[in-house]
């Protein structure tokens, strides 16, 4: 079996998983809606921008990390994870010519061991501390499987009217806001699900206060991120990630 073939089928079982329990967690979360009342209405609205928010802020802070830290020498992190993410400064569109399993596998497959920790050990259904944990966990983890896909769609060169539209109401990442991040020396604006958090991170520079510190601690286990000239952009088709 080739290496690529096997990753695909990882994806797709990362898919496949990762739908399997957000499916539980969803009926979990229904069950104790059902089960509470009326009074607990509120809890809904406030996972779904909770989680929405969170989720874009991880990808901003993923993305920090991935472009800021960590040699492209480092075994293993190096190649798939650093690598990638600062290749796709090289050639953008590169995510783009991914397939759907490509673009999304990696996100699914971090999610998985969240989603199932939280059906099995979070007593959604019964408790409302729970229902409220389950139903933010639930919404979170559907922002971060969105996240690869919106960003993708941030790239395409040619846009459906109906993902302009999308885009234009800011609720997910548009072009406009991304290129910020893509405009060297691609120190800001990291967040890649909706990007609503990019101003607010900006302002307070948040990044650049921690960068410092972090750099201390990470850069002794995973090295620094040199400055690298990837040469032709042919090289930097790779997996989406940054």
């Amino acid at each position: 079996m080739s290496g690529s073939l096997a990753l695909r089928l990882l994806d797709l079982a990362a898919l496949l998983a990762y739908f399997l329990f957000q499916g539980l967690l969803a009926r979990e979360v229904l069950l104790g809606l059902s089960g509470a009342g009326d009074h607990v209405w509120w809890i809904l609205p406030i996972a779904t921008v909770g989680g929405y928010l969170w989720a874009d802020f991880i990808s901003g802070f993923v993305h920090f990390l991935a472009d800021n830290f960590g040699s492209i020498r480092t075994p293993f992190l190096g190649p798939v994870v650093f690598r990638t993410f600062r290749e796709h400064h090289v050639d953008p569109e590169a995510i783009t010519r991914h397939s759907f399993l490509e673009v999304n596998g990696a996100n699914c497959l971090i999610s998985v061991p969240f989603a199932a920790a939280t059906y099995y050990f979070v007593p959604v259904a019964t408790s409302v501390l729970g229902l409220a944990f389950g139903a933010f966990m639930l919404l979170f983890l559907f922002g971060i499987f969105l996240t690869n896909q919106f960003h993708r769609w941030s790239h395409l060169p040619r846009r459906p009217r109906w993902l302009r539209a999308l885009q234009a109401t800011g609720l997910i990442l548009s072009p406009t806001v991304h290129q910020r991040h893509h405009t060297p020396p691609y120190d800001t604006y990291y967040c890649i699900t909706s990007g609503l958090l990019n101003p607010v991170l900006a302002r307070t520079r948040l990044f650049e206060r921690i960068q410092a510190p972090l750099g201390r601690l990470l850069e002794p286990l995973i090295g620094k991120a040199e400055p690298v000239d990837f040469g032709a952009t042919s090289d930097a088709d790779t997996d989406a990630a940054a």
